[in-house]
């Protein structure tokens, strides 16, 4: 999210930006603040804070974050430096490596999970 204050043209870094449901975007999107995703997203997803997946969300991505709450769905690995939470009508299909994970009853999970501190960093085992 933009704001206008005078002469200082960086964005608000507190801010949340939202991509709602009808929206589908192709690409590498990096933000800062909190980004809440509804709509169709293909590609990669890279920031150091939240990003907020909503039940409309329906991403194919390889996702870099600080947190991640999902409610809808990711097909993709997930590398969240702080934690993951996934909420009852959430469906993952890949690899989630993190600190913390939240799983609530109902989701669906198919994938692989390594959980540990520090610098994360997925390692690719697949042939």
């Amino acid at each position: 999210m933009w704001r206008w204050s005078g002469n200082n043209p960086t964005p608000d870094q507190a801010g949340t930006s939202v991509i709602d449901q009808g929206c589908e975007i192709d690409g590498r999107f990096v933000f800062t603040g909190t980004l809440v995703l509804n709509g169709k997203f293909h590609g990669q997803v890279i920031s150091s804070d939240t990003l907020i997946v909503g039940e409309g969300g329906d991403l194919e991505a390889d996702i870099d974050v600080g947190v991640i709450i999902v409610s809808g769905k990711i097909r993709g690995h997930v590398i969240a430096r702080e934690r993951v939470e996934l909420r009852r009508s959430a469906s993952m299909y890949g690899d989630i490596v993190t600190p913390v994970l939240v799983l609530e009853e109902g989701v669906i999970f198919d994938g692989h999970c390594k959980m540990k501190g520090g610098d994360l960093e997925v390692v690719n085992e697949r042939s």
